[in-house]
């Protein structure tokens, strides 16, 4: 007796959809027709600490991070956005052939240039309704707009226009990756960028993917290990805590450690390491004068 609600052409496909809602919903029912003028002043109602501030100020980091090279004012370098982790994961995930999977897709970079490159059906997925819906305008239309925050509460107004993936293969689903809305073995490999540290179990999020993904498919995982006990218990870290075992508290030797070929760990889950490459360069601002730059660990995990 479960319903599952299309909104804006989005299926929202979720095991619990009562909790998602508590953290979602406002950004499903907020009006994307109203003047940038208009938006700024009940930004500025609302306050620093206001749920819409919350969600504005996330989608701004993130937009700009994935689209910042095309947009109209203020471009970003392409070296500087998502789509150049994009390009690191797509090469170490060599040739694809079948429909692929974007785990915590974001809003969306990676997914239209994993379908641009192999040519494949790409299956977006998040649970954050803003970044999907920004993907699935781009994907119709090639032209949206988001609010870039430049200061405090002070955001300008931004148009990516992105016409080279206008009617890509590519499709956004709201849904969990540790409980995804596909059959057993369906998808021919994928990709999960800077999520690894996001989820509340890593764990559970690799044995889901290994149970959609088809035996000698590859998923590429890529992680700057930034652990936070707000999204993920600690006793569920793969590496960042425990320093006196093997791995010294190491996540990337952990990783190497848990998935290296033939290790029991890595056999009960699915998957073997196939490929790796260190150090890809990752930049996140939250406004004008913060950038974070991540040098992210990638892994080719093949499914055994």
């Amino acid at each position: 007796m479960r319903e599952h609600p299309v909104v804006d052409g989005i299926p929202i496909l979720l095991p619990d959809l009562r909790a998602w809602a508590g953290f979602q919903l406002d950004a499903v029912l907020r009006r994307r027709d109203l003047a940038h003028d208009l938006t700024t002043l009940f930004g500025d109602a609302a306050g620093p600490d206001s749920g819409f501030e919350r969600d504005r100020s996330t989608l701004s980091t993130y937009a700009a991070s994935h689209w910042g090279d095309l947009q109209d004012s203020n471009p970003l370098p392409r070296e500087r956005t998502a789509a150049s982790v994009a390009d690191a994961a797509i090469e170490l995930l060599g040739e694809a052939r079948g429909p692929l999977i974007d785990l915590g897709c974001g809003p969306g970079r990676a997914s239209f240039e994993l379908a641009k490159t192999t040519g494949q059906y790409v299956a977006a997925v998040d649970l954050n309704f803003d970044f999907l819906r920004l993907a699935a305008v781009i994907q119709a239309s090639g032209v949206t707009a988001y609010a870039q925050r430049r200061l405090g509460l002070v955001y300008d107004s931004r148009t990516i226009t992105a016409e080279a993936f206008k009617g890509a293969s590519v499709s956004t689903w709201c849904g969990d990756v540790t409980a995804l809305p596909f059959a057993d073995a369906t998808l021919a490999g994928g990709i999960s960028l800077n999520l690894l540290d996001s989820v509340g179990s890593p764990v559970a999020h690799l044995q889901e993917a290994a149970r959609v993904i088809a035996p000698g498919g590859a998923l590429v995982v890529a992680s700057p290990y930034e652990w936070s006990g707000h999204a993920t218990a600690v006793e569920q870290w793969i590496g960042g805590h425990s320093q006196r075992g093997p791995y010294i508290g190491s996540s990337d030797a952990t990783m190497r450690g848990l998935f290296a070929p033939g290790a029991e760990f890595g056999q009960q889950l699915g998957w073997e390491i196939d490929g790796e490459r260190d150090n890809v360069p990752w930049f996140l601002s939250t406004h004008e004068r913060s950038v974070v730059e991540y040098r992210l660990h990638l892994l080719r995990l093949r499914r055994i």
